[in-house]
């Protein structure tokens, strides 16, 4: 007598339903990884910007208390804040407060200098670097002081001075000082004591992936969610004399 013996296995369906149940289980856990990356770099790019925002506004905020009140405006009572501009384009801005000065380029003369291209007109430079925003040792506020309508852009090597924003923050990301105004709140002429209002707008610097105060939506083609961030801050600072 023959005895045949029948051996189990799978057959092509169920071989074929246990690969396709994998592959879709790895396709998710890819798509999964890719979206918590994509999280990680925004949330390191605005937690960028948050850092920044605090520490320029408590070097802000430190020198405003030991500056009179006088020194935060002109000579001539124009405003606190001298914008610097080519073809109508702004290139660079600055403020002083008698002590201490601060200059910074906006984000088009960083975007160019980044990309390798020549940068024109009354950019801010310490020899042939471009800053993006710094701090100054000024006495006097000389930066602020205009010669025939000019200001002073470089920055001489004697100069001691302090960046406030990474020039190669994470993931590569550099940040600019979009917008920044001073205006009065309370005043006295008579008093070396006042309050102003400082505000302050920090974003990375492509200014293409940004409209407005807002980064543009994943939708629009000239989007970059993961490494594009902007925000604004408002401060009331004090001077003491």
């Amino acid at each position: 007598m023959i005895r045949i013996t029948r051996q189990k296995g799978f057959t092509i369906i169920e071989l074929t339903l246990s690969m396709a149940f994998v592959s879709v289980l790895l396709l998710a856990i890819v798509m999964t990884s890719i979206q918590a990356g994509r999280i990680y770099n925004k949330g390191v790019v605005l937690e960028s910007v948050n850092q920044a925002s605090r520490d320029i506004g408590d070097s802000i905020r430190r020198d405003f208390m030991q500056s009179d009140a006088a020194h935060v405006s002109q000579a001539d009572g124009s405003e606190s804040v001298i914008i610097l501009s080519e073809g109508g384009e702004p290139k660079s801005g600055r403020f002083c407060l008698g002590e201490y000065s601060y200059l910074w380029n906006y984000p088009s003369v960083l975007e160019a200098a980044l990309a390798g291209e020549s940068v024109s007109g009354p950019v801010v430079k310490r020899g042939d670097k471009i800053i993006n925003f710094v701090r100054v040792v000024d006495d006097g506020g000389s930066f602020c002081v205009s010669s025939d309508g000019n200001y002073e852009t470089n920055i001489g090597a004697d100069r001691q001075l302090m960046s406030m924003l990474d020039e190669k923050g994470d993931q590569g990301v550099v940040l600019a000082i979009h917008e920044l105004g001073i205006e009065p709140v309370l005043a006295n002429n008579n008093s070396s004591e006042a309050l102003f209002r400082v505000n302050y707008t920090i974003g990375t610097s492509a200014k293409a992936e940004i409209n407005g105060q807002q980064c543009r939506p994943p939708a629009d083609s000239s989007a970059n969610d993961q490494f594009c961030a902007i925000n604004q801050f408002e401060m009331i600072v004090r001077t003491n004399g």
